[in-house]
């Protein structure tokens, strides 16, 4: 094979060792699949233990591009010995590997790891980071751990986020990096075959993974008699054998093991190959992921699930915020108790109407996650971040084509200044569409032969907001692309859009009805040429949150920036309830108005805020209103607040009135234009008067029912999942061709 010719080189560098089955290792062994099947890399796996067991090695070892390389027996031969490689021999052996054969790109897991790396900065520069052992979140996480883990986030190739949590944990980690440095690099299963149908498979409930205290595994052995009263035929088989002791209960291994060995109707297999899983599952009528009430508020979701679903299988699982976000709040078969684990488990088995509908929600969620997917992904990525282009040595693994080359995929083309709005819609869509970003140093400012570059392989265009990123890309497109864009609030206040080619734009998205008919009278768009699709809620990141303190008497705003925002109206509210109980205060989160350079240039601003903190300032309200700084802590910061306050003049939406209402907050919204079509009617007053009785009330009548009536609320109406399926229509052209406005709506 000639140099041109020979394929890039590869080195995973991973802690989890793969003599041992449990999800980290699952995950080491599938990225290097996934890697060699891309057809394009020569990969070196470093094992951090000799190889003993064949369940997951085996796969590897098989792969004629994939090398197994013996950590412990590649260090003796160096002069140390060890039967386990720690963090620090990994990269030791790492760096003596490439000094051999330079690599081109590295995969490390594992914090230790990657800290390792730091002082060998040509090895950091090469490789694409996987850090799941962090605090999963900011405020947790030690303050002198933020600046090493910063500076690996910027000087690593890439930081890869098993889930758009932890994709928003790496931003605020990091705020000043741009947003393609990470990527969402979600659980993989394999690509599912032909399953049974429910109706044809046997009372069988099935449990793969580790045997944890957290995992409830103990539980689940001890609790199936109460499934098998009401059906003696019914299994458990339950795969694995990897049994964690635990120093709070001390006889858990050992009542682990008698669980799995004595308990009538539980069938336990040990480890089995990936592939027997799945068959395993194939004749399962439900699966089992139900876990301690401490992991409801993890950004990681369990690889298992996908599993199952891929499988065919209902699962058996918590209720809390990511999972309602995965498979919706209506989902079936929820348990987060043991009676209702029993109870969720017989309805699978006593109902096969529910149980396919459970099985058809957990196959959707699954399939982007399947193998063949991921390798085209990678395959994508491998192009861009290998200069492009990489080689092609032999036929690949599986047949999925890369990306632009033959790919179903489109490639989007995410253009714009401030893509937060944008982000998570972008993760929720990546199983369908390819991305790539240019993100613009301001309005109108940007690289433009960067974007040039980027623009000559994209099938769609999307700028997000309609400023000079729609200009430019309204002019330059080429006739075989789509041009999309979507439309805030601060454009009707700019002559962008005048400078616009408007036959060039396919589709412009408001995120209100009311913001649409503004922008069509000022500007005289082509009302054909626009849909409206409400802002997208992360409901995940927002559960119903436990209420500290005298929350109940605490209003709360987000931004108070500019005076549009209207803090007076919020403080006369503030001043009558406080002639009712003087426990009520306002809590204000966000940048300090006067550090906003813009706002300090503007007289009449400045004015507004002076006034309004004499205001504070000389009265007793300098005792009842509490600035909070600026941070991605909202959902823990909404459970000081049981009131989210909206006094704006206008709004084109208001996401933080969406995002308190989903942790139960009561939301109050001042009538203005859009106000009584976005939000619950009783929700709107009339004036701040109107205000303080309606919170004066509310406060008395607080339940945990309106809790979650309001988180309802946001639910069904402006979900992320509900949203991403509206875009997803509209870039594939469908909705538009249809011209269906409701339908973009209502998804």
């Amino acid at each position: 094979m000639s140099e041109a010719t020979a394929p890039k080189r590869c080195l995973i560098c991973a802690a989890p060792d793969l003599n041992l089955v449990d999800g980290s290792s699952v995950w080491a062994q599938t990225i290097a699949l996934a890697l060699a099947s891309t057809g394009s890399l020569a990969i070196d796996f470093l094992a951090p233990a000799t190889p003993v067991r064949n369940t997951l090695f085996g796969p590897l070892m098989a792969s004629p591009r994939i090398t197994v390389v013996d950590g412990p027996t590649a260090l003796a031969e160096r002069g140390t010995t060890t039967q386990r490689l720690s963090a620090g021999h990994l990269v030791t052996l790492a760096a003596m590997l490439d000094e051999q054969r330079p690599y081109d790109l590295i995969v490390v897991r594992g914090y230790h790891v990657a800290q390792e790396l730091l002082p060998v900065r040509h090895l950091l520069a090469r490789s694409w980071l996987y850090l799941t052992d962090i605090q999963q979140r900011v405020e947790d996480i030690p303050k002198a751990e933020i600046p090493v883990l910063r500076k690996l986030a910027a000087d690593s190739m890439k930081v890869l986020c098993q889930s758009s949590g932890f994709v928003r944990l790496w931003h605020a980690i990091a705020p000043d990096l741009p947003d393609d440095r990470f990527r969402l690099y979600a659980p993989v299963i394999p690509d599912p075959g032909e399953v049974p149908l429910l109706a044809q498979r046997e009372r069988i409930a099935v449990y793969a993974g580790k045997y944890t205290v957290e995992w409830k595994t103990l539980e689940m052995a001890r609790l199936w008699r109460h499934v098998r009263a009401a059906y003696p035929d019914a299994r458990l088989v339950m795969i694995g054998d990897k049994i964690h002791s635990d120093r709070t209960q001390p006889s858990f291994a050992d009542d682990m093991r008698r669980a799995l060995k004595e308990t009538p109707g539980v069938e336990w297999v040990g480890a089995i190959q990936r592939a027997d899983v799945q068959e395993r599952l194939a004749a399962a009528r439900v699966a089992l992921s139900w876990r301690s009430e401490s992991m409801n508020d993890t950004l990681e979701y369990s690889t298992k699930i996908l599993e199952y679903g891929g499988a065919g299988c209902p699962v058996v699982l918590n209720r809390n915020a990511l999972h309602e976000e995965l498979l919706g709040a209506d989902y079936p078969l929820y348990a987060n108790s043991p009676e209702e684990f029993v109870g969720a488990t017989r309805l699978a088995f006593a109902d096969l109407d529910i149980a396919e509908v459970a099985a058809q929600r957990a196959r959707e969620v699954a399939r982007c996650h399947r193998f063949s997917e991921r390798v085209a992904t990678l395959r994508a990525w491998l192009r861009d971040d290998l200069e492009e282009g990489v080689a092609q040595c032999g036929p690949a693994l599986v047949s999925a084509p890369p990306s632009g080359q033959g790919s179903t995929k489109k490639r989007v083309l995410v253009a714009g200044h401030d893509l937060k709005f944008f982000r998570a819609l972008q993760e929720e869509l990546a199983c369908d569409f390819d991305f790539e970003v240019d993100r613009w140093s301001g309005h109108a400012t940007h690289d433009e032969a960067r974007s040039r570059k980027l623009l000559q392989r994209a099938d769609i265009v999307f700028c997000e907001w309609c400023l000079g990123n729609l200009t430019w890309y309204s002019h330059n497109k080429a006739a075989r692309q789509r041009l999309y864009a979507r439309f805030h609030h601060q454009e009707i206040n700019t002559s962008h859009l005048v400078s616009v080619d408007p036959d060039a734009v396919d589709c412009i998205i408001f995120v209100s009805e009311h913001q649409r008919a503004e922008a069509l009278a000022k500007f005289h768009l082509d009302q054909a040429r626009t849909v409206v699709v409400p802002n997208a809620i992360d409901v995940a990141r927002f559960g119903l949150v436990r209420k500290t303190g005298d929350a109940s008497f605490a209003l709360g705003m987000v931004g108070v920036t500019p005076s549009m925002k209207r803090l007076d109206l919020a403080l006369d509210c503030l001043d009558e309830l406080r002639r009712l109980d003087a426990r009520y205060s306002l809590r204000i989160k966000g940048k300090h108005p006067f550090d906003y350079p813009w706002l300090c240039e503007r007289p009449d601003e400045v004015a507004y805020y002076m006034e309004v903190f004499r205001r504070i300032n000389s009265s007793a309200l300098r005792h009842a209103v509490v600035f909070d700084p600026p941070g991605d802590n909202v959902p823990n910061w909404l459970s000081l607040v049981h009131f989210v306050l909206s006094p704006s003049d206008f709004e084109s939406f208001h996401v933080s009135v969406a995002e308190g209402m989903a942790t139960g907050c009561e939301p109050i919204v001042w009538d203005r234009p859009g106000a009584r079509d976005l939000w619950p009617v009783e929700a709107v007053v009339a004036n701040s008067d109107e205000a303080a009785q309606r919170i004066d009330a509310l406060r008395r009548l607080a339940t945990p029912e309106r809790a979650k009536q309001n988180r309802s609320f946001v639910v069904e109406r402006y979900a992320l999942s509900r949203a991403a399926e509206a875009f997803r229509r509209l870039l594939e052209g469908e909705a538009v061709q249809r011209g269906a406005r409701e339908t973009l709506r209502n998804p």
